[in-house]
């Protein structure tokens, strides 16, 4: 995407900006949407940020829009690799943003808490606007109001205003970013954390992306049989006895033939929770058409003062429209170049690493949840 956005990377320790990055090869980052983004960065070993990083005890890269001076991506730096040739050594960061945080918190029943026995509540329950619900769960599990050895050190969950549709949530060590994700998705909202600071906000871009409207250059479309499009769900109970609905994405059905799935709720019988069980496990198994693309800049729709990750889209290819959400985008950055983004429209296929822990997975529950 050739445009007029820049941006400036700033070395850190936990929370002080040390020295800005004016020295480097490049910086590549997957920015995602309601999901932790990935960065890198590749810059000689012996600047004064390098140095910086280096020597920092919890080093951490800010990434400002620079005309605005507001943070997009923030994060703790995960891994170090020096490397040396005749050219110079070179050190290789690889990181991730601050939602990471979310990643690294379960949602406790009885976050108040300190220690055991959790004897009083088998569930955290909480009833509300979605977003403030979902802030809710972010403070009380890592934020100031979480109890000191579960806070996230400098981590500010604000009050948000009430939006999104009322909703009440149970939760019992479930991974705090995976339980928030389907409600987020549900009540079509995001989530984030800039510069430690979490955020439930409303997406309301609406870009077009056409090679008619200069929006668009390379593409690449996929389609993906799904994993699942009709789904049984089990209820309470035992054997024979156990409650069981069933659930299916007619469009896919016909368009794959019928791929089935199983999905364990033992701990309910309640209609209302067995449906979003049923939604989510197909939500999770059926992949929307996705197209990779490189976006293009025009005096109409430019990245982030537009259009960002998580924002709806409209792409037109092959003769046809695609409507969806920009669920991530990979943007580099490099010294005197202009920034390319290439966002990702539609589902996505599942990492080696997550199928490997979705297979572990089910291997270990199989047996159980068909008691």
């Amino acid at each position: 995407m050739a445009g007029s956005l820049n941006f400036r990377l700033v070395a850190c320790d936990w929370t002080t900006p040390l020295a800005e990055v004016d020295t480097y090869d490049h910086a590549t980052v997957i920015a995602r949407h309601n999901d932790v983004s990935t960065w890198e960065l590749v810059l000689p070993a012996d600047t004064p940020a390098a140095l910086v990083l280096l020597a920092s005890a919890m080093p951490r890269l800010l990434i400002e829009e620079q005309a605005s001076g507001v943070v997009w991506r923030s994060g703790p730096v995960m891994r170090f690799e020096r490397s040396s040739s005749e050219e110079g050594e070179l050190l290789t960061l690889n990181g991730v943003d601050d939602l990471v945080w979310l990643r690294r918190r379960l949602v406790h029943p009885q976050p108040g808490t300190a220690a055991p026995p959790y004897s009083t509540s088998a569930y955290d329950t909480r009833t509300g606007s979605a977003s403030q619900v979902l802030a809710g769960y972010v403070d009380r599990n890592a934020g100031p109001s979480a109890v000191q050895a579960r806070q996230v050190p400098g981590l500010q969950v604000p009050t948000p205003a009430p939006f999104g549709p009322a909703v009440t949530l149970s939760g019992r060590y479930q991974n705090l970013l995976e339980f928030l994700q389907p409600a987020a998705q549900a009540a079509g909202l995001g989530i984030r954390v800039r510069d430690l600071v979490f955020e439930v906000f409303q997406p309301a871009g609406a870009a077009v992306f056409s090679v008619d409207l200069g929006t668009l250059a390379a593409w690449t479309s996929v389609a993906e049989a799904p994993d699942a499009n009709y789904v049984y769900v089990a209820g309470g109970g035992e054997g024979t006895a156990r409650l069981i609905r069933e659930y299916q994405d007619v469009t896919s059905v016909q368009g794959w033939g019928r791929t089935e799935a199983f999905q364990d709720r033992r701990d309910t019988t309640a209609t209302a929770d067995l449906d979003q069980a049923g939604a989510e496990a197909l939500a999770e198994g059926v992949r929307s058409p996705s197209v990779d693309m490189e976006a293009l800049d025009t005096a109409g729709q430019q990245f982030l003062r537009d259009w960002n990750v998580g924002d709806t889209a409209t792409v037109f290819i092959a003769g046809r429209a695609i409507t969806d959400v920009i669920a991530e985008a990979e943007v580099t950055i490099e010294p005197n170049t202009p920034v390319v983004v290439r966002p990702v429209i539609g589902g996505q296929a599942l990492t080696l690493s997550q199928w490997r822990a979705i297979s572990s997975q089910a291997k270990r529950l199989r047996q159980l949840e068909r008691v």
